[in-house]
């Protein structure tokens, strides 16, 4: 892609990059040819805004393996639609069930709410591995559980999460299961039509390929809390009240008509290429990457070791270096861009054992090919046996 001019990008799990051609034309068509406010006008352009959302929407839906589509909720991002769920759900007192696997997006906005309100917090913990025990779930819940909250891939370790078997307790106690998908919608399938107390969260700048800006969660039936924003829907404008229907209710406020854009296309292309097949194509790209890296004595991986169990996301740490200087070199030395440090999620980080300095994470997308790979075991290795400057 052009706009690597000779990088390799494997900061996957930060923001996707780069784009389908497809994205950035609907975006740019979106801000040149359409450009209006959705909703709010009767004009051709205001409709033509309106029916992009709602087509993004629908397609929204549908890879959640639902049919409501007017139940998918735009927001700016993951963790705004993290912070509407949160607030919306815990609104009485009682406990709260999580693991140590989550992102800060998740801990932060739940540590405030339990303190205002006086709600437990249950942290379920897996081994080092990722590896969660269903029992310790169900003895975490009982009747006073509000809500439960779950990562289903780990942005850390890559270590996927049971999120159907977990589902299976949650829906007998008729609990709502709030998943984070931040890492996992796009690149691995996922269908939620048969459970009517899960409540997936998205972003859509990672593996739905759109913009930053964009992301959002589906609120099925039965379940209602209160919007954590209100305003300006462009519907009951005679109403000093907010509207009650979806997805007004939770809705106001400008959208991003651009990102949306962006957000629809990128849909469209996974869709066209099929989830399946960019699942398989990372899987094969992280499955050399850990064989390239395994017999290294210096070289220590962090996670699962069958890929099946993971997504294209893996931590590792260097004997003996700061896992910052190792991401430095291979940014400044090699051209391979990746993330080091705690990845906004600190607790990830102690249940693996590497707090306070974190791992250097690598994570593998679309666009990435095993030349990639390649460099990056090779930058690696150099790097781990001292034939690299270590030098700023």
């Amino acid at each position: 892609m052009e706009g690597l001019k000779g990088l390799i990008y494997l900061d996957n799990a930060a923001t996707s990059f780069p784009k389908p051609e497809e994205v950035l034309d609907a975006a740019f068509n979106f801000a040149s040819k359409i450009g209006a406010n959705p909703g709010r006008s009767g004009h051709r352009l205001s409709v033509e805004a309106s029916r992009i959302l709602f087509q993004c929407r629908k397609e929204i839906a549908s890879i959640l393996g639902k049919t409501e589509s007017e139940r998918v909720i735009f927001t700016k991002n993951a963790t705004e639609a993290l912070n509407f769920v949160i607030n919306g759900i815990c609104a009485k007192q009682g406990n709260i069930v999580t693991t140590s696997m989550e992102h800060n997006s998740v801990l932060r906005p739940l540590k405030a709410r339990c303190k205002i309100k006086g709600i437990e917090i249950r942290m379920v913990k897996p081994d080092s591995c990722g590896d969660f025990s269903l029992t310790s779930f169900k003895e975490a819940m009982d009747k006073d559980t509000i809500a439960v909250f779950v990562n289903h891939g780990s942005n850390v370790i890559g270590s996927l999460s049971p999120i159907y078997d977990i589902a299976q307790i949650t829906e007998s106690y008729g609990i709502p299961l709030v998943l984070d998908l931040t890492q996992t919608l796009g690149c691995v399938p996922v269908d939620f039509y048969h459970f009517s107390f899960v409540i997936p969260v998205f972003t859509g700048h990672k593996s739905l390929l759109g913009f930053q800006g964009t992301g959002g969660f589906y609120i099925p039936e039965g379940i209602d809390f209160d919007p954590l924003i209100m305003g300006g829907t462009g519907s009951n404008s005679e109403s000093d009240q907010q509207p009650s229907f979806l997805p007004d209710k939770f809705e106001s406020g400008t959208p991003n008509g651009v990102g949306i854009a962006s957000l629809l296309a990128g849909v469209n292309w996974i869709k066209r290429v099929g989830i399946e097949n960019i699942r398989d194509h990372e899987l094969k790209l992280c499955e050399a990457f850990l064989e390239g890296i395994k017999d290294h004595p210096k070289i220590k991986m962090y996670g699962k070791k069958d890929v099946k169990d993971r997504i294209a996301v893996v931590s590792i740490n260097i004997n003996g270096m700061d896992p910052a200087l190792v991401s430095m070199i291979l940014d400044r030395e090699f051209g391979i861009l990746t993330r080091s440090g705690l990845h906004c999620a600190p607790w990830a980080h102690r249940t693996i054992g590497t707090y306070p300095s974190g791992t250097v994470r690598f994570a593998f997308g679309p666009f990435n090919t095993e030349g990639d790979v390649e460099l990056a075991v090779s930058a690696l290795k150099k790097i781990a046996e001292g034939r690299v400057s270590h030098g700023g």
